[in-house]
Order: C-alpha cells, then structure tokens, then sequence
C-alpha cells in the first residue's frame, strides 16, 4: 500500500470509527438503522404461543365500562382469569397494577390462588441518596395490594420510556437486585424445566453451597421463582467466564430443552435487550377482551397452552390519545396508531421464545466492520484506474446494504450500516471525484510542463541527450483541434524573398498564437503557414470546445485589424473538431517529431478545408459545437462526406459570439435554414429562390452561394444528385 492510497484508507477508517464511537451523542446508528431495516424486512408472523388480550374501546362499549383500566372492577378480570384457566392457558400476565384497594380484590385474589398461574406487573420506585458530592440510586419494586400480591404466582415490573422511541427493554433491574422484568419472568415460568436444567448446569460449572436446599426444588413448585432469577443472574454477573463453562457443559446434557441456550444468553447479557419488532400494531395475535368467554368456549385451543398478556391495546389513535399507553417505534406511521405496552412485552416474550432477540454486532467486530469498509473505501477512491474503481463504489454499498439485511432478516442480528452507507461513503465518492480531478489537474499541468520544452530551440538538444525514451513519450487522451491555412499564401511566398518571408510569417503567428494562449489552448504544430493547437479535457467537459470557438473568432478579429496591404493581414480559414487523440512524439530510429496524431486532427484538417468549397471563415463539426449554441451565432451548412472518409459529418459555421449584436444575423439564419430545408427535401425552386435573395442583401455569403449553384445543378441534372444525401467533397 502506498502513502497516495494509505492517507484515504485510513482518514474513512477514523472517520467511521470516530462516527460510531460518538453514537451515544450523536445517534445516528439506532436512530435510523432500525427504521431502516425493519421497513425493507417488513413484517413477520409471530410464535404462535403468544397471545394478547386486548382491553379496548370496543370490549369497553360491550360492559358499559369506562376506558380506563384502573376503573374495570376487579371482579371483572377475575372472570377472566376463570375463563382462560379453564381455556388451558399456561401462563396469563397482566400488564397492569392493582396498587390501591378496592371491593373486588378478594374475588380477584381467590380466582388469581385458584389459576395458580397469574403474574402481575408491579411498579418501580425509584429513590436517589445524596451525601456530600456521591449519590447513591436505589429502585424498590412495589408489588400490586393485598391480598392480590400475595395470590398472584409472581409480579415483576415492565418500564418503558414515554419520551422516546421505544427500541429495547431492560431484562434485569440492577439498581433493584437484578429483579427479572415481566416478559424475562414469563418466559422463566413458561419453561420451567429448562430453568432447572440451567440451574443445575451452573451448578456443575461452579459448585457452591447455595446449589443445596431450596435450589434443588423444581421452579414449577418453587414459592418464589423471581428470587430463583436473581440468583441466576447474579451468578453470571460475578463470574464473567460461568456462560462458557456453561455452554462447555451443555453437550453432556442431552436431555436439556433447546431454550436453555437462550436462557444462557439472556443471563450473560446486558441489562437491555434489543426488541425485534414482527410489524406494527397488533401483529402479536390480538383477541378484544369482551371475546374471551366466547372464543373459550367455541375455541379454548385458541388459549390452550399458551402465553396469555393481558392490558390496554387500543384498536385506535382516538383511544391512544385519551389514555396515552401506546409508544413509538420504528413501525409507528402517520396513521397515529402505535404499539401498546402490553403488546410491547408479548414481543419482548415472543423473540425469547423464538430465540431471535435483536442482536447487535459485538462491538469488537462493528468496529473491525467499520475500519475495514472505510479501508475499502480508502483504497478504492484512491485508486488511479480508468472506470473499475468507480463500478466497485457504486456496487458496494448494495452489496453491503443486501448482506446487513440477509443478516437482520435470517439471524436477527443488527450491524452497523448508517455509518459506512451515510457517512463514509458519500465522503469516499467526494475523496473519489476530487482526487480524480486533482490527478487530471496535475497530468493537465504535467502535460503542459513536457510539451513546453519543444517549443524552445534547446528541444533538439534536450531530445538528442535522451533518444531513448522519445518513442515513449505521448498519450491518449480527448481535446479539441484547431486546424488552420492561410489563404493566398502560395502567392505571398512567390513574391517574397525568404528573409521577408520568414518575418511576415512571424508576425502572422503572433496574431494567432495569442488568442490560443489566452483561451487555454497551445499550439503542437506549425507547418508553413498551417497551425495546429490542442485545447485538451474530459469527454464531457464543454468548457474546451468553447475556448476553442473564442479563440477562432478572436483570430478573425485580430486578422481584421491589420492595416490593409500589411502582409501579416492574411485571411485565414479554421477548421475545430473533438475527440480522442494520440499526442506524442512520431518517427522512427534518428528524426522524431512532436504531433498529434488521430481522426480528430484528420477531421479538423478537412473542415478548414471545406472553408474554401463553401466561401467561410470558421467551421466546426456539430460533435464540436453541441452545448455551445447559447454562446456563439452557429450556422448549420448541412451534411458532408469529407474527403478520404466515409462517414458524414454535419457541420456548422461559426460566425460570431451570441448577444444583442448578433440579434440582426437571426432573421438570415431563418432564411438561409428554410432554404436549405427546401434543397434537402428536393424543391431546388424553392431553396434557389430564397438563396437568390439572400444573396441580393449579402452577396459574399458564402454557403449562400455554394448552395445557389447546388440547385443550379439539381435543376439541370437531377438524375446525379440526390439533395438528401450528404454532400460528397473531392478536394482537400
């Protein structure tokens, strides 16, 4: 690896890198990641053995009860505790508290004992100690009122943010001894024979004495499962190596059920668990609380062993607006209805049971994918190859995008996609396109800085000192040529000594040489009183083509303002054209020479000599002039097979700069494009007509005339010429 490439690889490494660290300041990850994701998996069917029972406006409307929960009479969710027992539901959690007395907690706590099965949400008070500059933060749970409390199986609380996006719940309340919350306890209770064989693999893997006693009573028959939980988490806080020894264990045990490794995981985890939402609202099975006796009887295998969350589900954002127990998440809408609390917790239950909670990408391997992508990106963009380069950035970041989604989709596992698609890679693309325009910069300048040795005389001394590398040096590269020829030159020559010659010569150059110089151009060839200058530049640059227009333009008008008689004053015809070329020395063995040689010096060759067929000044291919009408007067003269090629080409004269001056030009630029319309279509009467009067105002119009004596010949033979063919040119 280069320093060139090394300084891009490693400023998109730190810069993804210091992105993700700054995550908890500047979330962009777990803002938009999730959102992201969620949307391009969309929505996925739940485990079947989850269930919530919906208290909402309709099954409100059918008791003639209020909406508010905390209202219900508590005889009223003993009757259901009744029904869903009787249904076989194994476990019911009622994602509500029940923290002050009422008429109705007897019945509610006789039918609560009788299930045996009813866990209860307690609330969570929370108590901050301040002594001198420390502080101490205590919760206590509040379990629900007596004698409720004590009928329930379990309570544990389940708290969720109100003022945020709701992305993830807490397993463990560490600041309250590691009490488990709802969902945890009621995916414990759900399986409880694999909480004993966790128990007793983590006896195994680290004896102690509190594995005796109580512990070896099964957690179905346990009187306090939640201590039990405590104690299990508690064992995995302190020994950070206890999930390995008991993942190490768990082979021998052959008759463990398959949850124990997700009990594992959750035991040896964060205190917060990512939820892997299955849709919006009321994707978990939902039943309306007023249903529930009938489906019990009519369908009790629709409860029969299953996970029963009882609490408010709203059916809509009507409701959810009243009683404000609905929370945003990543699948909340405009249409307002957002997912529930009571639901949330199913959820949080149903990736246990599913064993596909959200897992974010380890940290160690986020920051590994982080750095590698921005070296990626890094080399790519620094990378001097034509194209490939280019096709590897855009293809990229699909590929990354499809591979994170296969990920989250199949494995439930979240990694970090905003910071390398957002961040880095819009900066590589930027790092790309201005390196690539430094590079062409810089070939630009070094290319100027060579061919500026061979104008001097000390070029054939400087090329003589190093014969060996004159063959190797040119390019290929695209530019516009500039061909021109004096007219009458022949003439001159004739009548001239060399000396005075050679001088006029000089000062004839001088006023050509100067308008390419200011306009970005440089001359490559001189050849009597022919030149040739290049104005070099990317394929799609319009910037060049123009210069080259001023420039011919600027040539005419300093040719016009020689005195007249003044030998230097020769008229002079321009041929421009654009394309692909090869400049660089030409010659073999002993003589080199400094040229450019390809198509496009060919074609601008034959244009400034298709100025003296057509009577002009300055033509250009239309290839040449395209993009430039806004600036320059153009005339198109119409289509011609120059000599020696095969292909036409449409040609066009430029005849002065665009502005309030050349206003006076549109109306025989109209004339002169319906006369030649006319001639192309084969109406010569019509086309001869109108040339003939534009001829009458501007007798030296030049393609005025040409074409005049063209209809000339199509009315006298039109056997032999074909009007809508391009024109055939037979002299240089």
């Amino acid at each position: 690896m280069s320093w060139r490439s090394a300084g891009p690889a490693l400023l998109l490494a730190l810069l993804g890198l210091l992105a993700w660290a700054l995550e908890p300041l500047l979330p962009l990850e777990s803002s938009i990641g999730p959102r992201l994701l969620f949307t391009a998996r969309g929505a996925v069917p739940p485990p079947d053995e989850v269930l919530v029972v919906a208290i909402d406006e309709r099954s409100a409307s059918a008791f003639g009860l209020p909406e508010r929960p905390r209202q219900w009479p508590r005889s009223r969710h003993a009757e259901l505790v009744a029904q869903l027992h009787a249904a076989g539901a194994r476990l019911v959690a009622f994602d509500l508290t029940f923290e002050s007395a009422t008429a109705d907690d007897d019945a509610f706590a006789r039918s609560l004992q009788l299930a045996g099965n009813v866990l209860l949400t307690s609330s969570l008070r929370t108590d901050v100690w301040r002594s001198g500059g420390a502080q101490a933060v205590v919760e206590q749970v509040r379990p629900s009122v007596w004698p409720i409390g004590e009928a329930a199986r379990e309570h544990a609380p389940f708290v969720l943010p109100k003022d945020a996006r709701v992305d993830a719940y807490w397993t463990f309340r560490r600041g309250a001894d590691h009490m488990p919350s709802l969902p945890v306890l009621a995916f414990h209770l759900f399986h409880p024979t694999a909480v004993d064989a966790l128990v007793g693999l983590s006896c195994r893997a680290q004896p102690t004495a509190d594995c005796a006693g109580p512990l070896a009573t099964p957690l179905a028959d346990a009187a306090q499962p939640a201590a039990r939980l405590r104690w299990l988490r508690e064992r995995f806080v302190r020994w950070p190596g206890h999930a390995a020894a008991v993942q190490r264990l768990l082979p021998s045990a052959l008759e463990a059920p398959p949850q124990v490794a997700t009990l594992v995981a959750l035991h040896a985890g964060g205190d917060v668990a990512h939820l892997n939402f299955h849709g919006p609202a009321r994707s978990i099975r939902t039943v309306a609380y007023a249903d529930v006796a009938r489906l019990a009887r009519e369908q009790p295998s629709l409860f029969a062993g299953r996970m029963v969350f009882v609490g408010f589900s709203a059916e809509s954002s009507g409701a959810q607006d009243r009683l404000r127990d609905d929370y945003r998440t990543v699948f909340s809408d405009e249409s307002g209805v957002d997912v529930s609390g009571v639901e949330i917790a199913a959820t949080a239950f149903a990736n246990l049971q599913q064993g596909r909670p959200l897992m974010p990408l380890a940290p160690a391997a986020a920051a590994m994918l982080v750095a590698g992508w921005g070296l990626l990106l890094g080399l790519l963009s620094a990378w001097r190859a034509r194209w490939w380069p280019g096709l590897l950035m855009a293809l990229l970041p699909l590929a990354l995008a499809a591979c994170g989604l296969v990920a989250f989709t199949r494995q439930a596992q979240w990694w970090p996609l905003v910071v390398p698609l957002l961040v880095q890679w819009p900066v590589a693309v930027g790092l790309l396109l201005w390196l690539r325009m430094r590079h062409s910069r810089r070939e630009r300048d070094r290319m100027h800085q060579a061919f500026a040795h061979f104008v001097p005389r000390g070029v054939a001394e400087q090329l003589a000192q190093a014969p060996a590398h004159i063959a190797a040096a040119h390019r290929v590269g695209f530019g516009v040529c500039m061909a021109t020829d004096a007219v009458q030159y022949s003439a001159l020559a004739e009548r001239m000594d060399p000396q005075a010659l050679g001088e006029t010569l000089n000062a004839y150059y001088a006023r050509l040489f100067e308008p390419v110089a200011r306009h970005g151009g440089w001359v490559i060839d001189v050849v009597g009183d022919a030149m040739l200058a290049l104005w070099e530049s990317p394929p799609d640059d319009p910037a060049a083509r123009s210069a080259a227009c001023h420039a011919a333009l600027a040539i005419q008008a300093a040719l016009a303002q020689e005195p007249p008689g003044s030998p230097a004053a020769l008229p002079t015809r321009i041929g421009l054209h654009c394309g692909d070329m090869r400049i660089g020395t030409v010659g073999a063995r002993t003589h080199y020479e400094f040229r450019a040689v390809g198509d496009a010096v060919n074609i601008a060759s034959r244009l400034e000599g298709l100025n003296k067929l057509l009577g002009t000044r300055v033509l250009a291919s239309a290839e040449m002039a395209a993009g430039l009408r806004h600036l320059f007067v153009l005339r198109p003269v119409g289509s011609f097979v120059l000599t020696g090629k095969r292909e036409p080409v449409d040609v066009v004269e430029v005849m002065a700069l665009a502005g309030p001056a050349s206003a006076a030009l549109d109306g025989r630029l109209t004339a002169f494009a319906d006369a030649l319309a006319a001639y192309r279509q084969g109406d010569a009467s019509l086309a001869m007509s109108g040339f003939e009067a534009l001829l009458r105002q501007w007798p030296d119009d030049g393609p005025c005339a040409y074409y005049f004596a063209q209809c000339r010949h199509l009315l006298s033979d039109p056997q032999h010429h074909d009007p809508k063919l391009p024109i055939q040119v037979a002299a240089k």
